[in-house]
């Protein structure tokens, strides 16, 4: 069964026809619920039933060990068994009810992101859905219900208005029941070991939608398989209240991650027909069979290591469209090309974009970038979105005489959009005297200022694509750059509320690293906390359904995750007490005690945290926090033993503290246990590896380091420790070292050290190809600095060994071998001649081992060649004068460079001479490299020639000169005895 027509305009947010085929009590509700009208749902007769508000002390409770919501022993842990009793005996009603469930449940998760969102504020208190004398005894507490008037000189983005405003904020002071029954539902929302934000306003909202859109369900096999059948667009409303739980918690969790991708594969089952079910579950599928590091069973060398050459790792990429090519943003006919999208109907290639978009949302949640990518990219193709990043000529600031060109973002929708002026949160004019407010494009023809609007869900493809470029690139000024096209672009027309505020958001952190616009950045941030809960006066806002219409297509962040930015950017400003304040107001104890210790005010940050232990000794994070600030691994071990051991972040910080103390044993215990709770948290993973292979523990350093690269592909240096620890296990180990290091220097191709040990794993397995890559690289990186330092020359020496002596083409047929043969010589040409030739020339064995390359290769003038710069290495050193050592070693290199004269010297060698027009030869002038040039573009013939006539003279040169060099400090040594009797055998000749 595909989705109901009811059930996507309900997903969508959108407007519900007239003519709906539905029962008037289920399309009634829809259409509340996408207008935003939360508070009439939960007060219809529908509510009412599910919850129990309308019984009284003589009504019989369904479930007979449910305790009478009447009785004070009643307790908050009771609240789910008695509304999931009510719940089932009002599903046994028939299918139309369990619409009607899946419709409450979605109420009151869209109130719940109403109070903590996006606003405006919503005045329905949740326990008044439950039986009334629940609801006086839960009853919630307001500072005042009625806003007060600033006075006329406020400045309306005055800092501190919340207060002056006086409605219901985060912190807000409720009677004890209240705040017991707070607590223990915010514990209740707690996933492998991660704690909920404490404060979070109305979390009853929250429990009753995971009880009616997630708990409910699971419990009952039948049930389950009625909401499948008969509902199941419930799987999105599920997968999108679990996501927002989510967003509660410290840090990602795995369970949170598996349940909501089982409810989207679920809910992709009824999903009409489109290519993208197609790729996902091809996607699936080689997810699951492809292994990056081979089985051992399967190590094979032959079969599965090859020398193909390794390529940099791919950059985020700068266009995109619907077909994936960097094509025309505005094709001539107007046309987007689709490709199998094709066929697919608008409406279904819209449902499946936002599926796609949510999707790609939760694993950015969950800090997974690629598969984010993956997703988004998808979601792009279905809704037809063509864009490209392009450079422009324009001027930025107001005085700027020349043109410079700009990075800009083109974008098109697939379908054509009519602006609405619909009401937009307020943005701030910049008002610097030299930035503009927006580039000024010199071209006009181009019209980069005035493109046409975009479809609202292409936007928030843009803002998405943005935070991704972000996620897969360090902090730094570029990746700013990179970014902030994707935010003018969908800044350039009014829309969607939440779209305009996620974007004014982008924007102010963007511009909050520069000094010219960290300003508006502040006072913007100010406006977007402000507009949830404190409307300005005598402004249009938008109505709350529009603002939650495309909320899970987003990554806003929640009201205190706001206001923490904004306390950060008053942290960069250096103003510290403004933020301390917000962060003891939001209870965000690890940023009070950087507050305090920027004071120089420590022991005030440890008073104010054991203040708030008196208050709530079983609260673990608490205990951590004080353990932070006293360093003392105690506060860790108790916090873990009050939470029953289900505080991750206790063996998190206990587990660094005994790294840090290089106790390794006592540090991989502690992270074993946080990565049992939480097996998504990637540096735990990584340093649990670490401390593995200083314990020697290698079957659990590759089980954390293969743990870390399947959350994270794009650790280079968790794939290099993965081959570190292969090769620690022995020469079996090799395959598996070689596929980790092939993965690690594509994400680290600037880390020369592990192209070393890719180099050393590759040449071990006679890989000739790589090594010379590896090799290659490392010069690349290295030469500058280090010189021959950074040239390994008995590697080198190896891998020359193995072509000359034919142990790289064993096994091959002969047309193999000479293929093959032809490859790696001009891969070591190249590596010899255009690399350690041109930049290395001051090592003498290095030269002595590419001599014995060309040798091989019988080229004997270059043998020859190389041998003499050996010889100049060693004999122009200053110190032959007078230094014992270097002069033995200059006598050395002189008896083999004249031993290599007498052996070449009268050898004969064809070359290649350029010749005149009239037959003559032209010597190439090695002086001068244009002449030479010039001269290889004329005709050329092969003659032969001796390698060197006259070596003789040469020989008897170098000998007088080194005699020279060493006559005064060594003469009658052995070592100067050689050479005057080398220099009379060659003249007696």
């Amino acid at each position: 069964m595909t989705l109901s027509q009811l059930e996507r305009r309900t997903i969508l947010g959108q407007s519900m026809p007239d003519n709906s085929s539905e029962s008037e009590s289920s399309t009634a509700l829809a259409k509340l619920l996408v207008e935003g009208s939360y508070t009439e749902i939960l007060q219809s007769s529908t509510a009412n039933a599910i919850f129990g508000t309308d019984l009284d002390s003589c009504a019989s409770i369904p479930a007979a060990d449910t305790p009478s919501p009447f009785a004070s022993e009643f307790s908050a842990g009771d609240i789910g068994p008695f509304v999931t009793s009510l719940v089932k005996q009002y599903a046994e009603r028939g299918p139309e009810e369990l619409l009607q469930i899946v419709m409450v449940g979605a109420a009151c998760l869209n109130a719940f992101i109403q109070t903590n969102w996006t606003g405006p504020e919503l005045r329905l208190d949740p326990a008044a859905l439950l039986p009334k004398a629940l609801a006086e005894r839960w009853k919630e507490s307001y500072i005042s219900t009625t806003p007060l008037e600033l006075p006329e000189d406020a400045s309306k983005h005055e800092i501190g208005r919340r207060e002056q405003m006086g409605r219901v904020y985060l912190g807000a002071k409720q009677s004890d029941e209240r705040a017991e029954l707070d607590r223990t539902l915010i514990r209740m929302m707690e996933v492998d070991g991660e704690e909920a934000y404490a404060l979070a306003p109305r979390p009853l909202y929250l429990y009753l939608a995971r009880l009616l859109l997630v708990d409910i369900p699971s419990t009952d096999d039948d049930l389950l398989q009625q909401y499948d059948a008969v509902v199941p667009s419930a799987h999105w409303w599920a997968a999108r209240m679990l996501s927002i739980q989510q967003s509660l918690l410290d840090y990602p969790t795995q369970t949170l991650l598996d349940q909501i991708t089982d409810h989207f594969a679920k809910l992709r089952q009824h999903m009409p027909d489109s290519p993208a079910q197609k790729i996902l579950e091809s996607s699936k599928s080689a997810d699951s069979e492809t292994q990056v590091v081979p089985d051992e069973e399967n190590d094979n060398i032959s079969a599965k290591v090859d020398d193909t050459l390794i390529e940099e790792g791919t950059i985020g990429s700068t266009s995109g469209t619907a077909d994936g090519r960097d094509s025309e943003i505005v094709p001539e006919d107007g046309s987007v090309d689709n490709g199998q999208w094709g066929p697919v109907p608008v409406v279904d290639r819209e449902l499946w974009a936002r599926y796609l978009l949510e999707l790609g949302v939760v694993y950015s949640q969950h800090k997974m970038p690629l598969d984010a990518k993956k997703h988004l990219s998808l979601a792009q193709t279905a809704s037809g979105l063509q864009w490209k990043m392009t450079g422009a000529k324009g001027r930025r600031t107001r005085f700027q005489t020349f043109d410079v060109t700009q990075l800009v973002l083109l974008a098109k929708s697939a379908q054509r959009v009519d602006s609405e002026h619909n009401p937009i949160p307020e943005s701030l004019e910049l008002n610097d005297d030299t930035l503009l407010e927006n580039i000024q494009f010199t071209d006009p023809s181009a019209e980069l200022d005035r493109q046409e609007d975009l479809q609202t869900v292409d936007k928030c493809i843009l803002l998405a694509l943005c935070l991704n470029v972000q996620n897969e690139n360090p902090a730094h000024g570029l990746t700013s750059e990179q970014m902030m096209p994707f935010v003018v672009r969908v800044l350039q027309h009014t829309g969607n509320w939440t779209v305009y505020t996620m974007g004014l958001l982008l924007r102010s952190r963007l511009e909050s690293a520069k000094s010219r616009t960290v300003e508006r950045a502040t006072l913007q941030m100010q406006t977007l906390v402000d507009q949830i809960t404190h409307p300005l006066p005598n402004t249009t806002e938008a109505r709350a359904g529009e603002r939650l219409q495309y909320l899970p297509a987003l990554s806003l962040p929640s009201q205190w995750e706001l206001e923490r930015e904004l306390a950060d950017m008053f942290m960069e400003l250096g103003v510290v007490r403004s933020s301390l304040d917000i962060y003891e107001r939001l209870q965000m104890w690890d940023e009070v005690i950087s507050c305090y210790t920027l004071l120089g005010q420590k022991e005030v940050a440890e008073r104010i945290v054991r203040r708030e232990i008196e208050l709530n000794p079983d609260r673990p994070k608490l205990w951590c926090v004080l353990g932070d600030l006293r360093c003392d691994p105690e506060h860790w071990r108790h916090a873990w033993e009050i939470s029953g051991q289900r505080y991750a972040r206790a063996m998190r910080s206990l587990g660094a503290y005994h790294f840090g103390k290089n106790e390794y044993a006592a540090s991989a215990e502690c992270y074993e246990k946080a990565v049992s709770l939480n097996p998504l948290f990637e540096k735990s993973w990584y340093i649990l590896g670490c401390a593995a292979m200083h314990i020697s523990n290698w079957q659990l350093a590759i089980k954390a380091f293969l743990h870390v690269v399947s959350i994270d592909e794009n650790n280079g240096e968790s794939w290099n420790n993965l081959a570190t620890v292969y090769l620690r296990l022995g020469k079996d180990y090799q395959v598996r070292a070689l596929h980790s290091l092939r993965e690690a220097v594509k994400f680290k191709h600037e880390s020369w050290q592990i192209w070393s040990n890719f180099l050393h794993v590759s040449l071990g397995l006679g890989l000739l190809s790589l090594s010379i890559q590896a090799m290659g690289r490392v010069i690349d990186l290295r030469a500058a600095k280090d010189g021959a330092e950074c040239i390994d020359i008995d590697s080198l020496r190896s891998m020359i060994g193995m072509m000359s002596h034919g142990v790289a083409f064993q096994g091959l047929s002969s047309a193999e071998a000479e293929r093959k043969e032809r490859k790696l010589i001009v891969q070591m040409e190249a590596l010899l001649v255009g690399k350690i030739e041109a930049r290395i020339t001051n090592s003498a064995p290095l030269w002595r081992v590419m001599a014995d390359y060309w040798f091989w290769r019988r080229d004997c003038r270059h043998c020859l060649d190389n041998h003499i710069k050996a010889y100049r290495c060693v004999s122009q050193l200053p110190q032959v004068s007078y230094a014992p050592p270097v002069f033995n070693d200059a006598v050395d290199a002189a008896m083999t460079l004249l031993e290599v004269y007498k052996n070449l010297g009268d050898k004969m060698q064809v070359v290649r001479v350029v010749t005149t027009d009239s037959g003559d030869q032209v010597l190439p002038d090695r002086d001068n490299a244009a002449a030479t040039t010039d001269l290889r573009e004329r005709k050329t013939s092969a003659v032969e020639q001796p390698v060197c006539a006259d070596w003789r003279r040469q020989s008897k040169m170098l000998l007088r000169g080194l005699i020279g060099k060493g006559k005064d400090s060594f003469e009658g040594t052995p070592a100067y005895t050689r050479l005057t009797e080398a220099l009379q055998e060659l003249r007696q000749e």
